[in-house]
């Protein structure tokens, strides 16, 4: 048996503390009655039930806490089998891989744009199946219909254009061989993404087109390029560009985007015509036209998981509480002058008391004398407060306007009780709710930095402390340096404090940091000369062994043991003595060389050298093959 939440079971240690403290009340209550009452004339004179009830409702009141808190620990053991169906849409992705695609009249070029705007839809729509066609003069699958979408990822992120062998560019062609891509011919949920620049130097669009209509599959077109164009470059076979492409009269060939032809396409099978540009390559456009299809199981599995036993502990937890507040019986309680939940109300009062002497005290930064503190104060400026209509706690009005306020008070709770994380998740909420709101984005700004993300924490703070006349300006310039000296960007901090001064001169804690700031800026400064010194030093060092080892390399071998045994002689040690041992990789290195008769380090750069010289291989016979199928138009 595990437990998911073990951190519940320590609430355990509580009840002897409860248990105790009711003992000793009970023992106040019995000696203060003495005195006002003798023992022998307790029965005739105190009305109320036996004391034995006391100690039974106490015994129930531990129990049942005791199976409430084992159960929100959430006991599991055993296993328990279930199936998931995954449920998506097929997707096949038809990429145009031509010459054209490496027009830059799009910065890089159509191409990258391209690979980009498909490897973020793939993530978008997560849980879809994809495959990928590559298309030229013909058409290649890269990839067949998988869930595996990093795999299909991995083949998109290595193509490049010129990748299929026969030059040129033919929409049918693609089209086709995408529409072969769906396994599954009776499913209805199929898509086809075709992304080119347009130009069609075969023809065939018209008989795809209507493959694609019999079949029930919708065909999105991608636009990539620009209607004015650039001539097409030309590459050689290691990818160096030797000029442009050039039509039978020798002028220059010019590519540009044919929206026309893809429109047509896209309006042929229902689908839409989308636009790639430069600053949006994102497609959330075509991947919310997808996410609103009908999705149709993909694949069935298994799923495995420990069986959940929270059910046993939580019944008998409140079995007992409800028979603590029943006892003593109705017949009993006729006799008693005591309340029935006098304990309970107990309980309740200490733990209360507990919790209003946790929140009395304070919250503190630490500021050591070497680290400069932030500042903790959350501010509250009026956009941030309840307006006069509103409720104390929020009510319907404060929903409907996104007012971030309920959201900012639980950070501030979590902030103040040390809990960052939680305080970071509150204000991140309050933060999409007002995203303009200076006092919400000060306070995700402290939680960044409360969590350690000083570089998130810093381009907020820099932001809000950019206008002196703003309220936030001070504080946000002052946390802007704490922030840059955290990450030992003490010259950054420096400057940041001394913007912080110029809005608030007579601030000692800017005062103090800035202080400190210049401290180890100095520092810093000399264990970097030190490092450069030293680094000189065993440079020179090295440089003498190599002449050493030159010179030793000229002499005899009798002068050289000579001269070594003197050496040996002035250091006053021995033969193999004071050498330092070696460590694990050189001993790897040298088991290396005594195998191979070289170092590993040497292979490594000759493999690395084999690996380009193949891939230049491979470009150089793809670029023979698509030279033998070059029969005119090869863009």
């Amino acid at each position: 048996m595990i437990f998911e939440s073990p951190r519940w079971l320590f609430a355990l240690l509580a009840l002897p503390i409860i248990a105790a403290a009711e003992m000793w009340l009970t023992s106040r209550d019995r000696d203060r009655l003495a005195r006002l009452v003798a023992r022998p004339l307790w029965g005739r004179v105190v009305r109320r039930p036996h004391e034995r009830w006391r100690w039974i409702r106490l015994s129930l009141l531990l129990l049942g806490a005791a199976g409430v808190i084992v159960a929100l620990a959430r006991p599991q053991w055993g296993i328990v089998r279930e199936k998931i169906e995954r449920e998506g849409v097929d997707v096949v992705l038809a990429l145009d891989t031509s010459a054209s695609m490496a027009t830059p009249d799009v910065a890089p070029n159509r191409f990258f744009l391209a690979r980009q705007a498909l490897l973020q839809l793939m993530t978008r729509l997560e849980g879809d199946r994809f495959a990928l066609v590559a298309f030229e003069g013909e058409a290649y699958p890269l990839a067949p219909l998988t869930l595996d979408a990093d795999a299909v990822g991995l083949f998109l992120e290595t193509a490049e254009p010129g990748i299929v062998p026969a030059p040129g560019t033919s929409l049918g062609v693609g089209l086709a061989k995408g529409l072969d891509a769906f396994v599954d011919k009776e499913r209805r949920n199929k898509v086809l993404v075709l992304v080119s620049d347009g130009e069609n130097l075969e023809g065939g669009i018209d008989d795809a087109v209507q493959q694609a209509k019999d079949a029930g599959i919708v065909v999105h077109t991608v636009g990539v390029g620009t209607e004015a164009g650039q001539p097409v470059p030309a590459f050689d076979a290691e990818g160096r560009q030797t000029g442009y492409k050039r039509d039978a009269s020798g002028q220059p060939v010019v590519s540009r985007l044919n929206t026309a032809t893809l429109e047509a396409i896209a309006e042929g099978t229902g689908g839409r015509f989308f636009r790639l540009t430069p600053s949006d390559t994102s497609l959330g456009a075509l991947a919310s036209v997808i996410e609103g299809m009908e999705r149709r199981a993909l694949a069935r599995e298994w799923s495995y998981r420990r069986r959940e036993r929270y059910q046993g502990p939580l019944a008998f937890g409140l079995a007992c509480l409800a028979g603590a507040l029943l006892l003593p019986f109705p017949r009993l309680r006729r006799e008693s002058a005591e309340p029935v939940g006098r304990l309970a109300a107990r309980v309740t009062a200490v733990m209360a008391t507990t919790t209003l002497l946790g929140a009395a005290i304070p919250s503190h930064a630490q500021t050591t004398a070497g680290t400069p503190a932030p500042t903790d104060t959350l501010p509250a400026p009026p956009a941030a407060q309840a307006p006069p209509d509103a409720t104390e706690g929020g009510g319907a009005l404060d929903e409907v306007l996104l007012r971030p306020r309920r959201l900012t008070e639980r950070g501030r709770q979590e902030y103040e009780s040390g809990n960052h994380p939680q305080a970071l998740e509150a204000f991140e909420g309050a933060a999409r709710a007002r995203p303009e709101d200076p006092a919400v984005r000060f306070n995700m700004a402290d939680g960044l930095y409360k969590n350690g993300r000083y570089d998130e924490a810093a381009t907020l703070f820099r932001s809000l402390g950019r206008d002196a006349t703003a309220p936030f300006a001070p504080a946000a310039r002052f946390n802007l340096g704490n922030s840059l000296y955290q990450k030992q960007d003490y010259k950054g901090a420096i400057q940041a404090y001394r913007d912080a001064l110029r809005v608030a001169p007579n601030d000692e804690d800017t005062r103090r940091n800035l202080e400190l700031a210049l401290r180890q800026l100095k520092e810093q400064e000399e264990q970097q000369k030190r490092q450069q010194e030293q680094q000189q030093k065993q440079d020179q060092e090295k440089q003498q062994q190599k002449d050493q080892q030159g010179q030793d390399q000229q002499q005899p071998p009798e002068e050289q043991k000579a001269q070594q045994q003197k050496q040996n002689e002035q250091t006053g040690q021995q033969p193999q003595q004071g050498q330092r041992p070696q460590t694990p990789e050189e001993k790897e290195d040298q088991r290396f060389r005594e195998q191979t008769g070289m170092p590993k380090e040497r292979a490594m750069q000759l493999l690395d050298a084999l690996e380009e010289n193949e891939k230049v291989e491979q470009k150089r016979l793809l670029a023979e093959q698509r030279a033998k199928k070059k029969t005119g138009k090869d863009w």
